[in-house]
């Protein structure tokens, strides 16, 4: 959703200021993307399991957030696009 989008550009964002060795300045190497994907997956799971507790008034321990496990994590797949039926008719020469 919009949350972990704006998540992972701060992230990436910082992650370009950094020099990575043989790679051009702003250049993120591409062996770090998925880090980069799971580190925004596990602080939006973080973040959002806190704002649904502190919404239901449940107040979690001082230090829960550090000691959240995630143990089974499932995205669905990308939906696919239906194609059009017919697609594009030839016209005939008159």
């Amino acid at each position: 959703g919009r949350f972990s989008a704006a998540i992972y550009k701060k992230i990436t964002g910082d992650a370009k200021q950094q020099r990575f060795q043989g790679f051009r300045p702003g250049t993120i190497p591409p062996h770090l993307q998925p880090t980069y994907i799971a580190y925004t997956m596990d602080e939006c799971a973080r973040e959002t399991t806190l704002e649904a507790m502190q919404q239901n008034d449940i107040r979690p321990f001082s230090n829960a957030r550090e000691n959240f496990e995630f143990e089974n994590i499932s995205i669905p797949p990308v939906p696919t696009k239906k194609k059009k039926k017919g697609g594009r008719k030839n016209k005939k020469g008159k």
